[in-house]
């Protein structure tokens, strides 16, 4: 077994500085990954790193690229799309428990470098692949040597980023979830994600009017994001490309795990411990699953998005 000197070390954070890119590093020491999302982890090893050390850690990516191939690391063994809130958190614990697994679950470095061209437009896209590269090994290095297979779920925009990262990992499963827009928005409703909050993220990559004009309708935002991700989910699977595989959440959890696995190659090693897990609460893990309602469903109805929804339903349908 050979270790390397930034074993368990991981950057978490991008900032463009006037002196350039700098990227902040984590020791995890021995905690694996398995909160929902991976800026729990963050939060919780920060905490850890803040009580031995008030210093912190920083370098360029160009340093991160470089100390990456030191590291015994996984390939990806499949990046996780969604549309938001369906069942891509619930999928990402379920596998995130065995040990065998490495699972990141939307890891805000991975969103930094994406977007890295929001700050300096002329960054050139082989610069992005490197540095994306680079954290995407640096958090699949194997650190008890029992790791097997390695999930990436990405953020929901993320979708938008496909050509890219399908030029990037032409060979790796992309695995595409999404669920009826009405019952998205209802979610949102109660607690929101930053994409469904006009301009808390680049209108341009969501693809929006002027966030201006929704003025506090944020669920008629929401209604726009979503639709966006049906007609760009429509566009992909268009491709018939043969490492790309749909799941509408409707279909059922139990079958979504199914047939994520078959799909990935990803085994289900214990039906019981993913079973226990779907008692629960995706984003609390201590909190028991009850059924969402959906009482006074019309407020959530946005015809737009619920065409778009439909059209990909039914292509995805007629492509089985």
């Amino acid at each position: 077994m050979q270790t390397s000197s930034i074993t368990n070390w991981i950057p978490y954070k991008l900032n463009y500085t006037p002196q350039g890119w700098i990227v902040k590093w984590l020791d995890l020491v021995d905690k694996r990954m398995i909160l929902p999302f991976f800026d729990e982890t963050i939060q919780v090893c920060r905490i850890s790193q803040r009580q031995r050390s008030s210093l912190e850690s920083l370098s360029t990516m160009d340093f991160a690229a470089d100390v990456s191939n030191d590291l015994s690391a996984l390939e990806p063994s499949a990046f996780v799309f969604h549309v938001s809130r369906c069942g891509s958190t619930l999928l990402s614990q379920a596998f995130s428990a065995p040990e065998e697994n490495i699972v990141i679950a939307e890891a805000p470095l991975l969103d930094e470098i994406l977007r890295a061209r929001e700050h300096q437009p002329d960054l050139p896209l082989s610069i992005l692949e490197d540095w994306f590269r680079a954290a995407v090994r640096l958090m699949g290095q194997q650190r008890n040597f029992k790791e097997q297979h390695y999930i990436i779920k990405l953020d929901s925009w993320h979708i938008h980023f496909y050509e890219l990262l399908r030029q990037w990992y032409p060979h790796t499963p992309f695995f595409f979830l999404y669920r009826k827009p009405d019952e998205v928005i209802a979610s949102h409703d109660k607690r929101r994600g930053i994409h469904s909050v006009p301009g808390m993220v680049s209108p341009a990559l969501l693809k929006t009017d002027d966030p201006g004009q929704f003025g506090g309708d944020f669920n008629r935002y929401t209604a726009q994001v979503l639709q966006q991700f049906y007609l760009k989910l429509q566009s992909i699977l268009e491709l018939n490309y043969a490492q790309n595989c749909f799941f509408d959440y409707a279909d059922g959890v139990q079958e979504m795990m199914a047939a994520f696995s078959h799909f990935s190659g990803v085994a289900i090693k214990d039906e019981e411990q993913v079973h226990d897990r779907l008692k629960y609460h995706s984003k609390a893990s201590q909190e028991v699953f009850k059924p969402e309602s959906f009482d006074n469903r019309e407020r959530f109805f946005f015809q737009d998005a619920h065409n778009a929804y439909e059209q990909l339903r039914s292509s995805h349908t007629l492509s089985i």
